[in-house]
């Protein structure tokens, strides 16, 4: 700050703010006069607030902007077995890569893609957010009928949720256009099966081909209405059973017939530069040990996924991650035996001069006990026996409650009236709102969430072993006396008392969940399964550019030639990735593939 300017010490005292300084609460307030944290070995100044107990300097690498994994760019390589040259040059042949690669091929421009998978059209599992668009008609989801969800709504849930660090423009331009991309994309497997209802039956799965669409919580349950819910799911995703897999090699059987190239096996590891240009792009191939030098007239599309198995990248950006001990759920490998998902496209990124975004957004949602009732808002007890949060939340949010208790572990209790309870919950992630008598076999698992549970599941469950087991007990006390991780049985029994109690007034004055869904246990037989930790789905910590797909320079100058799609695509979500509706990053991984395929094409 300049002398000219009023001192940041004499601004706070002139409004009354210096016991808010002194705080630590004012920092915040006038972080544009805080002194940059490269300049961390400046002496103090007048404006330092030294004396306050202000630290005037930052010492760690995140502060000073110190990128401790990224390492030094490697050299060009001299071993270049092959030079080729396409218009559009794809990094990844994922849900993004694919979808761009057909995107570009059928615009007329020729294309190649790498990737270090064995195989091309690499994904995992298959939920997918879907506003409007014709294949949403079926459920009366399109633009205009009663089920339809309002785009803005959606976005302004995204952008609150986390804590308005995304781009909303980026947001805005998916949730408007995704759905007609969408019945592009399905168009490439004609087919495709398309269930009428979320407990009608799917057709047997009797070969790697073979795939369903099955629409999540459609009709919705009886009385639900999304208007009065405090935190929102919004009603229009569907899920690709046994995965999206035949759908995205449908896709990728396109490019291939518009003429799209895929080299599998092969390692994008530096990007070519003339100028302020990217050009291309140098790839080792796994086979030979030697490189193939890719030349690109139009540019070169970043689709290479995220950063979850980059144990670096993982704790320098998402440390709860590390701290909480929780593992990373993907396991594709690549063809020398390693894990995918490594961060090689935010690497290079970056050395092409990028920049990524501040904050991360793990995929980190408590999934309940998935062989039966999901995620049900019932009671939770801490394994000390007491409660520790209003249950009737967000799988994020829940996974954010159990990551500050005891244990990080808790215990979740019913009784005998769940059936007719369990249809009263918000249809949400991971939940599970239908109680059938008569099961589907190929329904009872679809993305590893149960869309309905039979009426003798819970008591099948009581008889297996394992993670998603259940304990029975006849009475209360014989119930807390088989669970193995209590701790203090007279707390649990005090607070499961406490909540009836709460129950049958009417108002939860502990932690607020709605009364509606504040359910007394007291009809035995009694139940309860154990939570905790869930695995890290994916990191999701991207390049920073626009709506077109292009990649901001450290002035938030285009980069040209370089382009940015799917995971690999920053300001998406940030700090969390949050389950406003199903499936919202594979649905954006699809679209803004197909932009920046089509951009790509036409030279945008």
């Amino acid at each position: 700050m300049n002398k000219e300017q009023i001192s940041r010490r004499r601004f706070l005292k002139g409004a009354g703010l210096s016991a808010l300084a002194a705080s630590g609460l004012g920092a915040g307030l006038l972080s544009g006069c805080a002194p940059r944290a490269n300049e961390a070995n400046a002496g103090a100044s007048d404006d330092g607030l030294a004396e306050t107990g202000q630290p005037t300097s930052v010492g760690d690498a995140q502060a000073k902007g110190d990128l401790t994994w990224l390492g030094p760019e490697p050299a060009d390589p001299e071993n270049i077995e092959e030079e080729l040259t396409a218009d559009v040059v794809i990094v990844g042949c994922g849900t993004a890569g694919t979808c761009a690669a057909r995107a570009a091929a059928e615009d007329g421009a020729s294309v190649i893609v790498v990737e270090k998978a064995d195989h091309a059209a690499v994904c995992r599992s298959g939920q997918w957010a879907v506003i409007g668009g014709e294949t949403n008609k079926r459920w009366e989801r399109g633009a205009g009928q009663a089920n339809y969800v309002d785009p803005d709504e959606v976005v302004e849930a995204v952008m609150t949720e986390c804590q308005y660090y995304p781009n909303r423009t980026l947001l805005s331009k998916w949730a408007h256009n995704n759905g007609e991309v969408f019945d592009w994309f399905i168009a490439a497997k004609p087919d495709l099966f398309i269930s009428a209802k979320s407990t009608d039956p799917l057709p047997a799965v009797t070969s790697e081909e073979d795939c369903s669409l099955w629409v999540r919580h459609y009709p919705a349950p009886e009385n639900f209405d999304l208007s009065k819910e405090r935190v929102k799911e919004f009603q229009s995703s569907v899920s690709f059973n046994p995965s999206q897999q035949p759908v995205l090699a449908a896709n990728w059987k396109r490019a291939e017939e518009a003429g799209a190239i895929c080299y599998t096996g092969h390692f994008a590891e530096k990007l070519i530069k003339e100028g302020n240009r990217v050009t291309g792009v140098f790839v080792r191939n796994a086979e030979t040990g030697a490189y193939k030098k890719i030349m690109a007239n139009n540019g070169v599309l970043l689709a290479g996924g995220d950063i979850s198995n980059n144990p670096e990248m993982n704790a320098y950006y998402a440390p709860d991650l590390v701290l909480n001990g929780i593992q990373n759920m993907w396991s594709d490998m690549d063809v020398e035996g390693n894990f995918t998902n490594t961060g090689d496209c935010e690497k290079m990124g970056v050395w092409a001069g990028g920049k990524l975004q501040q904050k991360a957004a793990p995929m980190v949602h408590y999934m309940g006990a998935m062989s039966t009732i999901g995620a049900a808002p019932y009671l939770s007890l801490t394994l000390t026996g007491k409660r520790f949060t209003n249950e009737d939340i967000s799988a994020l949010q829940f996974q954010s409650a159990a990551e500050r208790i005891p244990g990080k572990a808790f215990y979740t209790i019913f009784d005998a009236k769940w059936p007719e309870q369990l249809q009263a919950f918000q249809p949400r992630f991971a939940s599970t709102n239908y109680v059938v008598d008569t099961p589907t076999p190929e329904n009872l698992l679809i993305n590893d969430v149960h869309p309905y549970v039979t009426r003798d599941a819970i008591e099948k469950a009581c008889k297996e072993e394992g993670p998603f087991s259940i304990v029975k007990g006849e009475t209360i006390d014989e119930l807390l006396s088989k669970l193995e991780g209590l701790t203090d049985a007279a707390a649990a029994k005090a607070s499961i008392e406490r909540y009836n109690e709460l129950a049958h007034s009417g108002k939860d004055l502990d932690f607020g969940k709605p009364a509606s869904r504040m359910f007394p246990i007291e009809n035995g037989p009694f139940y309860a399964f154990q939570g905790g930790m869930n695995v890290n789905l994916a990191t999701l910590m991207g390049l920073i550019g626009d709506e077109d797909c292009h990649v901001f320079d450290e002035n938030d100058e285009i980069i040209p030639g370089l382009y940015i799609a799917g995971n690999t695509q920053g300001e998406r979500f940030s700090v969390n990735y949050i389950p406003t509706m199903s499936g919202i990053s594979h649905s954006l991984c699809m679209y803004y593939g197909y932009v920046a395929g089509k951009n790509m094409a036409r030279g945008i």
